[in-house]
């Protein structure tokens, strides 16, 4: 459970990060590449970081032997031989490799996954200290990332699982510290950017065991920019937006770790397919597949720009360099590259080569919206109901709910239709108010918009004794047209109205209206004949059949309830015949 305190240290963090200067550095840009010998043209756009797939059956199909660590292979083919040369290229060219270690070889394999923590640090650790031996004094230190989506059954092969994950995690990075003192190590890269992960990771003892976390933004189907977001239900950036790294860092802070964020994967797919052609994920058949071109240019802009806010953001390596080979044309994993399949550009790589450059801009609507409580006032005492109105308004997203509850909570009404920016809505009255004991109650108001962000207000109210209030308030008769029409012979007539209470805020009406329906007769005297009672709180209409034919009139009494004094409607007159 994520604690009270943890939660204030994210909202301050989220903050900050959203106010940051706007001087700010963007992470710096990597590539990520498929194929080893892609790496001199990663460099050649500009990658300060080159991220390679490192298969682990590629170096030990058939065992432990097939790889022995600081003496070098001892039988070195395609794979160890590309690494090791592209690895050196990276190097040469100052900037950083990063080797995600992944695929476990049969021999050490339980379905996808490793079958012990201590084989796979074994080999990690062995190719850690081969590399360090191909690395010149003054070079960057290179980057290991413990597995892939360790915590999504595609790459974990079953359920995720933290406790054996920490363990594979602790190993590795004990063994990869004893081959290059000066490596770093990375939690392998959550799906999105999943928070809940990492915190039960942290709940495992894996603190300690690594030098920063790596995150993965480039989620299935996606089509909205960086700036978008939506929220869980406790208020968290969702794990499926790009900004959801900022919980990531919270939850780091939270457990007393200041480490650096990797982002190893960042990218937008160009498939640009129809409005249900997405194949992967929850979304699949509910949403396109990717963007156009052009939007996924502009969105590689916007990302850097928005990680210019949060320094702690170290690097971003976008998937990928080129889309790859082998799948359809209409593949969404196929189509997140800066070059199209026959090599040539696509707008995207231009606005790679200025990533670099990227200050922070603007980046998702973190304001929640105006909020304005018109009824029920602050300290307002009331003896029967209460009114609760109250506007929103938000000019960024939009808002997206008004929210009424009461006593620390206790729901009441959310509204959602038809919101307008300003238009008060409520209930006059909440009859349930009607219900509540006499004392102190509390009424509380939010307002959310449609990225989540909240406004709240806390009225205190007091229900007491109607002999408590003193009658002060006299409100007013809205009496609308009466109508009368005759079926059979018999004169059916009715008459609408309203009791005001004048100015927006003054107390709920209690208590009844009725009404006296008077003829007049031979002796030309009025004499009520027909009479009803309805709630005062409410537009009301009575009706009467009325026998007699001459002169009638009508007219509506209210004897008062405190702070109302009593009132008489005028006399409405007219003729039955």
């Amino acid at each position: 459970m994520f604690s009270l305190r943890r939660l204030a240290v994210f909202a301050a963090t989220t903050l900050v990060s959203v106010l940051a200067a706007g001087s700010a550095q963007a992470a710096a840009p990597g590539l990520n590449v498929s194929s080893y010998d892609d790496a001199p043209a990663a460099l050649g756009q500009g990658a300060k970081q080159v991220r390679f797939f490192v298969r682990w059956s590629d170096f030990e199909p058939g065992g432990p032997a097939d790889f022995t660590g600081l003496a070098g292979p001892s039988n070195p083919n395609v794979f160890t031989t590309g690494l090791e040369r592209n690895v050196g290229r990276v190097l040469a060219a100052g900037a950083t490799p990063i080797m995600v270690v992944l695929d476990a070889p049969a021999w050490a394999a339980s379905g996808q996954r490793p079958r012990s923590p201590g084989e796979y640090a074994a080999f990690i650790g062995e190719l850690a200290g081969w590399l360090a031996l191909k690395r010149k004094a003054g070079d960057p230190s290179s980057v290991y990332e413990v597995w892939n989506e360790p915590d999504a059954p595609e790459f974990w092969g079953e359920a995720p699982n933290p406790d054996f994950y920490t363990a594979m995690l602790k190993a590795s990075f004990a063994r990869v510290k004893a081959g290059d003192p000066g490596a770093t190590v990375l939690v392998g890269a959550t799906t999105g950017n999943n928070y809940g992960w990492i915190e039960a990771l942290y709940a495992r003892g894996a603190k300690g065991s690594f030098d920063g976390v790596g995150v993965h933004t480039d989620t299935a189907c996606s089509v909205v920019g960086p700036d978008k977001f939506y929220r869980d239900p406790n208020g968290r950036l969702g794990q499926y937006t790009f900004l959801g790294y900022r919980e990531v860092r919270a939850t780091m802070l939270a457990n007393g770790d200041d480490k650096p964020i990797w982002m190893t994967e960042l990218g937008w797919s160009t498939t640009n397919g129809g409005p249900t052609s997405c194949t992967r994920g929850a979304s699949a058949g509910k949403k396109p597949s990717g963007v156009d071109e052009a939007t996924q240019a502009a969105f590689l802009t916007q990302a850097f720009r928005c990680m210019a806010h949060d320094p702690y953001v170290v690097a971003a390596t976008w998937f990928t360099l080129r889309d790859i080979e082998g799948l359809p044309l209409s593949s969404e994993v196929g189509n997140y590259g800066l070059l199209r399949r026959d090599g040539s550009a696509k707008p995207a790589l231009g606005a790679f080569g200025g990533a670099a450059a990227q200050g922070a801009g603007a980046c998702g609507d973190f304001a929640p919206p105006s909020l304005n409580v018109l009824a029920p006032t602050e300290g307002q005492q009331f003896v029967d109901k209460l009114d609760l109105n109250a506007s929103a308004s938000d000019g960024g997203v939009g808002v997206a709910r008004v929210s009424y509850a009461y006593d620390g909570g206790k729901e009441i009404r959310n509204f959602t239709d038809a919101l307008t920016d300003g238009a008060g809505v409520g209930l006059a009255p909440w009859q349930g108010s009607g219900a509540l004991g006499l004392g102190p109650h509390t009424i509380e108001v939010s307002a959310l918009d449609n990225n989540g962000n909240m406004a709240r207000r806390v009225v205190k109210v007091i229900k007491v004794a109607p002999g408590s209030l003193r009658a002060s308030l006299t409100p007013g008769f809205k009496l609308r047209k009466r109508k009368c029409s005759k079926r059979s012979g018999l004169t059916t007539c009715s008459l609408s109205g309203l009791l005001s209470r004048g100015a927006a805020g003054r107390p709920s009406i209690g208590g009844k209206v009725a009404v006296e329906w008077q003829w007049k007769n031979k002796q030309r005297r009025f004499r009520k004949l027909v009479g009803g009672l309805k709630p005062a709180s409410k537009l009301f209409t009575f009706k009467a059949k009325l026998k007699k034919k001459g002169s009638w009139r009508v007219r509506v009494v209210y004897k008062g309830v405190a702070p109302y004094k009593s009132v008489t409607s005028k006399y409405v007159s007219f003729k039955v015949r």
